[in-house]
């Protein structure tokens, strides 16, 4: 299977997402923070209690960084003298709650878990959600020397800013928040069976097949899973010169290198040696069978392993390693984040956005993410501090780390173009994922559905 190259707009929208750490690892820089504690909120040039007597009301769904959050409340509400009133609910509720509220000139909430740019690209566009710029240049209440940007991996900031024009690279226009937690994507794989069977650590996308097919003709359960859905495919096929659109805002999901490789990785790889009943798995179903060793490998986010690796969850625990996937020329993985949201039409937005500045604070991260077991930090001061580094540094044999460490220094950029139709976009490339799985003509699927995302793009006024 030929590789086709990486068209001259990808390379440089790729590269240039990533040049704010190639040079030197930012973590690398951080050292010095391992020697002296972390500046707390006492620190700060701020009166933490002007809103005191305030009740922020926040709405987020069932997540861990939900979990993380709520841990910390206590912390800030004995600081702040706000009551913060959390409300996690199920995704479609959620779902639900969000667009009525962001709706309403009287919102019942101020603030919700926002859950990376898709959420930010559609509301953060449309004016919904206030961004954080006015936030940050207010000195009452944000202390710029003490909160320290640069601390945070540029790439994240630049993922989470955007000018609100389809097509127009992120990291320009307005900062709709302050990352909290990211995501992205490493292989997991049981080195047990590695070890059993002779096999060589999948680094490129064909190098998953042999070793599935080996591992599922020796022990009898799938060799490799990804999720049942578009969102795996924007990591792997984006080493393959494959994007979702070009520079008109046309999808390229009907191109030569994506037929080859929807095939390849859909009739080759997971019909035969993936999961049974594959289309539409989730994360969390996924996460839960491998934790329980049902897969040999498992492609998908980094902080999973926070389940992998305790005995009191998995079966797997101490019997994995963890790699880079990708091509022979790239590793590239989707960075994903998630923030705090804050409704432009609230009437608390500076106290909701004290409750921000807390939660991404140096020393609330560092404390979240070492004594609430929150992955993954978005601040360098975190990811190399002792206790970090001693919660996660034997994980796999120390695999973990070294492959995060490659997302966080390289690897890890923003691979979708920015629309606010993502969601949409998104729905319909599952949907014919999942009609190829079905046994549906490859080229002929893929065609189907880039007509249909570009109708989509046609109603938006977004093609050209």
């Amino acid at each position: 299977m030929s590789r086709n190259q990486v068209s001259r707009r990808d390379f440089l929208r790729l590269t240039t997402a990533a040049a704010g750490s190639l040079a030197l690892p930012g973590w690398a820089l951080r050292t010095a923070a391992q020697e002296t504690d972390l500046p707390g909120p006492e620190a700060a040039n701020i009166d933490w209690r002007q809103f005191e007597g305030t009740e922020v009301h926040w709405l987020g769904f069932v997540h861990p960084f939900a979990v993380a959050v709520e841990n910390m409340l206590p912390e800030f509400e004995a600081l702040t003298g706000i009551t913060v009133t959390m409300e996690n609910v199920a995704w479609e509720v959620y779902l639900q709650k969000l667009t009525l509220d962001l709706g309403s000139p009287e919102p019942q909430y101020d603030c919700y878990l926002g859950n990376g740019y898709h959420f930010y690209w559609t509301y953060g566009q449309s004016g919904s959600v206030a961004t954080v710029d006015e936030f940050l240049e207010d000195s009452a209440i944000t202390d710029l020397d003490w909160y320290d940007l640069d601390d945070i991996d540029p790439k994240l900031m630049a993922a989470a800013k955007w000018d609100g024009i389809a097509g127009h690279k992120v990291g320009a226009g307005s900062q709709f928040t302050i990352p909290f937690m990211s995501e992205a994507k490493v292989l997991a794989y049981r080195d047990d069976l590695f070890q059993k069977y002779d096999l060589e650590v999948p680094t490129t996308v064909e190098e998953v097949l042999p070793a599935a097919k080996a591992i599922y003709e020796g022990e009898g359960i799938a060799g490799f899973a990804i999720r049942g859905s578009a969102n795996p495919f924007v990591d792997l096929l984006a080493n393959y010169g494959v994007t979702d659109f070009d520079e008109g805002m046309n999808s390229q999901l009907a191109s030569e290198a994506s037929v080859q490789y929807h095939d390849f990785i859909i009739n080759q790889i997971i019909k035969p040696y993936g999961p049974a009943g594959w289309p539409g798995s989730t994360w969390n179903d996924l996460r839960v069978k491998f934790a329980a060793g049902q897969f040999g490998m498992y492609f998908d986010v980094d902080y999973f392993a926070n389940i992998y690796e305790d005995p009191t969850q998995s079966q797997m625990a101490g019997k994995l390693k963890y790699a880079n996937l990708g091509s022979t020329d790239s590793k590239y993985v989707d960075y994903y984040y998630f923030g705090t949201a804050i409704n432009e039409a609230s009437q608390n937005k500076k106290a909701a956005w004290l409750l921000a500045e807390f939660l991404t604070s140096k020393k609330a991260m560092r404390d979240v993410t070492v004594n609430f077991r929150n992955l993954m930090p978005t601040r360098f001061s975190t990811f190399s501090d002792p206790g970090f580094v001693e919660m996660v540094g034997d994980w796999g044999g120390g695999t973990w780390l070294e492959a995060t460490r490659a997302n966080l220094d390289h690897w890890g950029v923003g691979l979708l173009t920015p629309t606010d139709q993502e969601v949409t976009v998104q729905n319909a490339w599952s949907g014919g994922i999942t009609k190829i799985y079905e046994g549906a003509p490859v080229t002929d699927t893929l065609v189907e559905t880039a007509d249909a995302i570009n109708a989509i793009m046609d109603r938006a006024g977004q093609r050209s």
